[in-house]
């Protein structure tokens, strides 16, 4: 044994007094990674969807590189490859899993939370840091995302990593620096897009207003960065556009089968403005891959949004005002509107009546929840994303995601800034500035955006996250040293932030028991400790108070990421936090980490198994129009189902003449035409209709065919299969 090692580490206790920031860092990072990670192979595959792609990418090198959605490779996912690949990577190492391909998302959000103590303890000392990882730990929007085969949590640690190459170019003077940040960016374009780009106006302006050059240099580092971004980022998507379009997937959700218009419009110019897309009104989810799988359109008595694990027969809360649903659920607000509503409001799981349920799973009437009736598309009440404006993020249905700190946040700005020199600029103050800019960015984005999902609030984790590290212990400090005005922020900050919170927590009827009381017994210690270290100043008095503030204000966050751990999430491609999950649960007779039922575990899957005993090698198992109406089909068999209209069903990836070309060879024996099916290619479906003929559902289904609604085939409402014989 090394007794000079021993001897110059020093004991065990000298160690960890010296090192105790890195034994708290531990403990953060095993929360976060725990809930990030915990029973995740109960989720099952996640979004189908992507789930589906997944297993179609594994099987070629070229479905790999074009990330198609279908082993045929005819159609493309609407997401570009790097977040897929790497999923992928992870099936190809440890088999084709559900968990495997959650796994990278778990991974990047603990790996995030890291890199928050990374860049916040480096320029504001360990305990800022420690406050920031723990706070992005606990932020339920990112733990949703972790746990859910959407890929923004890898986005987000890579844009963190770009945030640390940046900080080091400002401090080190070094452009190579900063062209690493932008190589980061280029990744994280490849991962989600422009999503990405939305660091881009956070780093342009620190890295011009910071960085130590002259200012003609700094435009020049800046310009190279730029070039080097935008090579990163459309290096794939120039090989996908200049590939003949005979020799690739058609692009999914283009209206021109180029991933350069996939860019501008699905992904872009739809994000700001909305859109129907395909999905129109009524239908949930609106127009995205990364929502509306599954769903059925509005109407009364609409069915799930997402219909993932329904049992034969049975629709998840109804929409039906007497079907008891909406009285099962534990609080009443209103979907779209202020917290403050009042208890009495409609909400839960039942949807059904007009202004229906926040994340709710039945609704069919106006305002619906999840069911989307007339509601849906962009802001509407099916989306769940409220109504455009500066207090949207104060809604029932997003408040609870991710807004619980930003109080506390705007709070912490003001007991920075007065410590703000333009004489003498810092690195410091640079950090600063990044994270106020881009908690702007996002609450501007969020605020008047025209469609998003509720997950992708995530990207506020960040901000919100460093700036609480960074003024929390500053106003701590101020509170101690009795600094002038300053000094009281501390305690205004802990009653600002917390009396939206305990309004919004009162909110739930079965929240008013337990947690209310020990929100509200922390915050009552640890102004009274406040006010006693007032009194008689005592430095373990005002630690504890602090220690206690936290408690008070991130009691609520924990307990709605807990929920997604102890909840199996109902709806894995809009997947959310909060107690609806557990009222959710309830309704459907599912206990804490029960696993999510897919359609092949409930029975439904008689068509699958109808189609693999009827399949020919060399043929599609069956062709249909939409995504969701074949990705089981694909994820439980790897057989090459064939959704020739790609996700929204408004895809040109199959014309009638080549439609009558693989009929003649043989390659298309079954085709399958849903109650979903739009008008859009309708020259396919009357084709089908008048040559093809008709199963009866009695074969696949036997004796269980369902009464009334036509027949039901792996979970797909109103489905009927035709035969080319």
């Amino acid at each position: 044994m090394n007794t000079k090692y021993i001897a110059k580490i020093g004991p065990p206790s000298s160690f960890l007094k010296k090192n105790w920031h890195l034994a708290v860092l531990f403990l953060i990072a095993l929360l976060s990674f725990g809930l990030n990670f915990y029973a995740i192979s109960k989720i099952g595959y996640g979004n189908a969807y992507y789930a589906a792609a997944i297993k179609s990418m594994t099987e070629s090198f070229k479905n790999f590189f074009y990330v198609a959605f279908d082993p045929a490779g005819l159609v493309s996912v609407d997401k570009p490859p790097l977040g897929l690949w790497i999923q992928a990577v992870f099936v190809l190492i440890f088999g084709y899993h559900g968990w495997a391909m959650l796994l990278p998302q778990a991974l990047a959000g603990t790996g995030a939370c890291l890199m928050m103590y990374k860049l916040t303890s480096k320029y504001f000392g360990h305990a800022a840091g420690l406050i920031s990882a723990l706070v992005f730990a606990l932020t339920p929007a990112a733990v949703v995302a972790a746990r859910n085969n959407t890929m923004d949590m890898q986005l987000i640690f890579v844009l963190l990593v770009a945030a640390w190459f940046l900080f080091k170019s400002i401090e080190t003077s070094k452009w190579r620096y900063l062209f690493i940040c932008a190589v980061f960016v280029g990744l994280g374009f490849n991962i989600k897009m422009l999503q990405a780009y939305m660091i881009l106006p956070a780093v342009v302006i620190v890295y011009l207003v910071f960085a130590k050059e002259k200012i003609i240099k700094r435009f020049a580092a800046g310009i190279i960065s730029l070039v080097i971004m935008a090579v990163i980022s459309f290096a794939w998507v120039a090989a996908v556009d200049l590939t003949p379009a005979g020799s690739r997937p058609y692009v999914g959700s283009s209206t021109n089968n180029t991933v350069a218009e996939l860019i501008i419009g699905h992904n872009g110019l739809e994000r700001l403005y909305g859109g129907s897309g395909g999905g129109g009104p009524g239908m949930f989810g609106g127009n995205n891959a990364d929502g509306g799988m599954n769903r059925n359109s509005g109407g009364p008595g609409g069915s799930q949004g997402g219909n993932p694990g329904t049992l034969p027969n049975q629709s998840v809360g109804t929409g039906n005002p007497t079907s008891g649903d909406t009285a099962q659920m534990p609080d009443n607000r209103p979907s779209g509107q202020s917290f403050g509503g009042g208890p009495n409001a409609n909400s839960g799981a039942g949807g059904g009546q007009p202004g229906g349920t926040d994340g709710g799973m039945g609704g069919g009437q106006p305002g619906g929840g999840m069911g989307g009736g007339t509601g849906g598309g962009a802001g509407g009440s099916g989306n769940d994303i409220g109504t455009a404006g500066l207090l949207r993020l104060w809604s029932s249905s997003l408040y609870g995601q991710a807004a619980w700190l930003i109080v506390l946040a705007l709070f912490c700005i003001l007991a920075k800034l007065g410590k703000f020199s333009f004489k003498k600029m810092t690195v410091q103050q640079g950090v600063f500035i990044f994270w106020i800019i881009w908690l702007v960015t996002m609450y501007t984005f969020f605020s008047f955006a025209g469609f998003w999902h509720r997950y992708y609030l995530c990207m506020f984790a960040p901000a919100i996250a460093g700036l609480a590290g960074i003024g929390v212990p500053e106003m701590v400090k101020a509170f101690r040293d009795r600094h002038g005005w300053k000094q009281f922020l501390l305690p205004v900050s802990l009653l600002g932030t917390f009396a939206p919170e305990l309004i919004y927590v009162w909110s739930y009827t079965a929240l008013r028991a337990w947690l209310a009381p020990v929100m509200l017994a922390a915050a009552a210690a640890s102004l009274m400790l406040m006010a006693l270290h007032y009194i008689k100043p005592k430095n373990f008095i005002l630690l504890t108070a602090s220690a206690l503030m936290l408690v008070s204000l991130l009691a609520a966050p924990l307990y709605w990421s807990l929920t997604v751990v102890l909840y199996v999430e109902q709806n894995s491609t809009l997947p959310y936090a909060g107690p609806e999950l557990a009222s959710t649960a309830a309704i459907r007779g599912m206990t804490p980490n029960q696993e999510v039922l897919t359609s092949g575990d409930s029975g439904t899957n008689a068509l699958e198994d109808y189609l693999v005993a009827h399949y020919k090698a060399g043929s599609y198992l069956v062709v249909s129009q939409r995504a969701n109406d074949v990705a089981q089909f694909i994820v439980d068999t790897g057989l090459p189902a064939v959704a020739y209209g790609g996700f929204l069903g408004s895809d040109n990836a199959m014309t009638l003449d080549q439609l009558k070309t693989l009929v003649s060879e043989g390659k298309v024996t079954y085709f399958m035409i849903t109650s979903q099916n739009s008008g859009r290619n309708s020259d396919l479906t009357s084709y089908v209709e008048k040559t093809a003929t008709l199963i009866d559902s009695s074969e696949y289904l036997g004796t269980t065919a369902q009464s009334g609604g036509g027949s039901s085939s792996g979970g797909i409402s109103g489905s009927s299969l035709y035969l080319f014989s």
